[in-house]
């Protein structure tokens, strides 16, 4: 029993230095749209699939009106800190993304090819300046006399799962009920010593 005790703060303190490896796939063609993303942990025992697309589109059980957007805005600027603490312990591996596209007239895939290889080196140069890469590649292959357009992106991500803990603390700590100047609801009759 004591041997148990002793191994088991060393077995909890591995699984929460070990990574989660998050694989992301999407495809978009002229045939087929298809995101999957896999989560990865303990060397790949535990490993379950998303797959977005695949539900059928709900309605709304809610409707959110001018005013409960507004606070959902609000909402999204609060975790703002909570996306940047995980954005900066995030460890990115590797980026694949290829993209075919072709228009029947020779003119057309040329601009089009050419704006493609500007935005794409501009975002992954302001990615590799926030991030280190591991692996990146990305190209833009070109038609002709064809319409097409196919997108493929293979991204895998690692972050380890203690941070994914405080993070979660840290929301749950700032999503705490009650507005921050409301009094006790424990308070006397006589708060204010009006008699």
């Amino acid at each position: 029993m004591k041997y148990l005790l002793a191994v088991l703060p060393v077995i909890l303190i591995i699984l929460l230095i070990m990574p989660i490896k998050f694989i992301i796939d999407f495809k978009y063609g002229m045939e087929q749209n298809r995101l999957k993303i896999v989560t990865s942990y303990l060397f790949g025992l535990i490993k379950p699939e998303i797959y977005p697309f695949d539900e059928e589109k709900r309605r709304r059980k809610h409707k959110t009106g001018l005013l409960g957007r507004i606070k959902s805005l609000k909402r999204d600027e609060d975790y703002r800190f909570f996306l940047e603490a995980i954005w900066d312990k995030l460890v990115i591996d590797s980026i694949n993304l290829e993209t075919r596209i072709g228009f029947e007239d020779a003119y057309y895939v040329g601009v089009t090819v050419g704006f493609l290889w500007f935005i794409k080196s501009l975002l992954f140069s302001y990615l590799l300046n926030k991030k280190d890469v591991k692996r990146l590649n990305y190209n833009v292959i070109p038609v002709f006399k064809e319409n097409q357009l196919d997108i493929q992106f293979n991204c895998i991500i690692k972050i380890r799962m203690v941070y994914i803990i405080t993070v979660w603390i840290w929301m749950l700590k700032s999503n705490r009920g009650g507005e921050k100047l409301d009094r006790a609801s424990y308070r006397r009759i006589n708060e204010n010593y009006n008699e």
